[in-house]
């Protein structure tokens, strides 16, 4: 019924437009007439593709709440590859049509008078039926899959952890990231972070930013990102990309932050056929822990200082360096005054970072090894000065470094279909802290099997032997963790 009510009245036009002569037309008008029947060609054609795409809207049409099965989308998106072929096919023929009416030279003035004989259509009216086409093949194309402004993505995961002289839990954690295209250069993007800590639900916000792609080369970003000195917590946090149901000491939860508030300008610089990636940022600056409940935490840095105590500013960036498309080195330094206004002190974290990704035809699979160490720095500071906390004054030498180097393989060119999904892990990371409140070193060795259900879901198992000196107590974990990414 949409089809002939769509035709109806271009096919009426048609009609109106041959009545315009209705004792004929002469030989002398022969001419014009013929070519006065492109133009209805052309809307009759547009109408039939028009009505074709509704008809075929209509036929597909799922009721709201239903599930749409792999085969209609499959379906659905063939038709719209159809429809693109069509509307490419309808662009053509106007090409033609219009180019053969402008081609074609203008006929004698007719002789007699009275006869009314239909013009060629002007540029203009030519201008309208090619934006006209533009439109329904724009149109088309919005109706694609995939082409939304708006996108969810994220990870969640479940987990079990039993560690020597602790009681084992279970946990889960859930971090949906929402991503928003307004304009083909503004983007907003934020990830929240749920889970759970001492029987209460936490949600974190470790992403809320703005970023508008300056050119192809160079992004300016605003907003809480993750720290780009971290490489670790910029590329590999998410629970399905990390190969660990845990994460290594020192980068995760430790020495370096795991998000900025401030603002940062990124790209990538091409050199031959290499490249090199750069960030530079400004941020608040992180606060110095004086005063706690737990004297362990004295002289360690609260990244969370999102109301910036004490009015510090800190600078940084990163560098990474990709001589061949398997290795990438990079460097990190963030740069800040922290403590009290009138006796602030100076701090500085650096990163070094190691990836390699690389396919051996040899070993038949895929080698990854990835490393990170990173070093803290607080200049000298004398705690509780007065007295009044019960432990001071005090002074020590605040400096810590820790980091971690993992390497896996996973045999993706096996014929077995079940020994390719497996990927043995093994990981060492340390955290040295002895001369520190903290009062010892800790290093483990960490050992895993991952299956790989899917690219984006893992199942993860992992036995890790844990060692600490000064007298702390050793805890060896067991752990199990599935994940999947979205």
């Amino acid at each position: 019924m949409t089809k002939v009510t769509v035709l109806l009245p271009l096919l009426s036009c048609h009609q109106r437009s041959a009545r315009l002569s209705p004792d004929g037309v002469s030989a002398a008008s022969a001419g014009k007439f013929v070519k006065s029947q492109a133009l209805p060609r052309i809307f009759l054609a547009i109408a039939t593709l028009a009505s074709l795409s509704i008809g075929r809207a209509e036929e597909n049409a799922v009721p709201a709440g239903d599930y749409v099965s792999r085969a209609e989308y499959d379906k659905l998106k063939s038709e719209h590859e159809a429809m693109k072929q069509e509307v490419e096919a309808l662009k053509a023929t106007v090409k033609q049509l219009t180019a053969s009416i402008a081609q074609s030279p203008a006929p004698p003035k007719p002789a007699g008078e009275g006869k009314q004989v239909v013009g060629v259509p002007s540029e203009a009216a030519t201008e309208e039926l090619r934006q006209e086409v533009e439109t329904l093949k724009t149109q088309v194309k919005e109706t694609l899959p995939g082409t939304m402004k708006f996108l969810l993505a994220g990870f969640g995961s479940a987990g079990f952890t039993a560690r020597s002289g602790e009681d084992p839990f279970f946990d889960a954690a859930f971090n949906p990231i929402f991503l928003w295209r307004p304009t083909d250069r503004l983007f907003f993007q934020a990830e929240l972070e749920l889970g759970f800590d001492n029987g209460e639900t936490t949600v974190e916000l470790p992403i809320a930013e703005a970023a508008y792609l300056l050119n192809d080369y160079m992004t300016i970003d605003v907003g809480r990102f993750l720290n780009p000195t971290n490489f670790f917590i910029e590329r590999l946090h998410p629970d399905w990309i990390n190969k660990m149901p845990d994460k290594p000491l020192a980068v995760f939860d430790g020495l370096l932050p795991e998000s900025e508030l401030g603002a940062q300008l990124r790209g990538v610089i091409p050199i031959g056929p290499t490249k090199l990636e750069y960030v530079a940022f400004v941020a608040n600056a992180p606060d110095l822990i004086t005063e706690s409940d737990d004297f362990s935490e004295i002289g360690m840095l609260d990244f969370d200082n999102t109301s910036n105590f004490g009015g510090h500013v800190a600078v940084g960036g990163h560098v990474g360096f990709i001589p061949i498309p398997q290795l990438e080195i990079g460097y990190g330094i963030q740069r800040s005054k922290v403590g009290p206004r009138d006796r602030a002190v100076e701090n500085i974290l650096q990163s070094v970072d190691l990836n390699i990704v690389t396919d051996s035809a040899l070993l038949k699979g895929l080698i990854t090894a990835r490393a990170q160490w990173v070093w803290s720095h607080v200049e000298h500071f004398v705690f509780d000065p007065d007295g009044e906390q019960g432990f001071g004054p005090l002074t020590f030498n605040n400096n810590r470094n820790g980091g971690y180097a993992q390497l896996s393989y996973r045999p993706i060119h096996f014929d077995n279909d079940i020994i390719k999904k497996f990927e043995p892990v093994v990981r060492y990371d340390r955290l040295n802290q002895l001369h520190t409140p903290v009062g010892f070193d800790e290093q483990r060795w960490s050992f895993g099997l991952d299956y790989w259900l899917t690219p984006s879901a893992v199942l993860k198992i992992a036995y890790e032997l844990d060692d600490k000196n000064g007298g702390a107590r050793d805890q060896d974990a067991f752990l199990i963790q599935a994940a999947l990414g979205f």
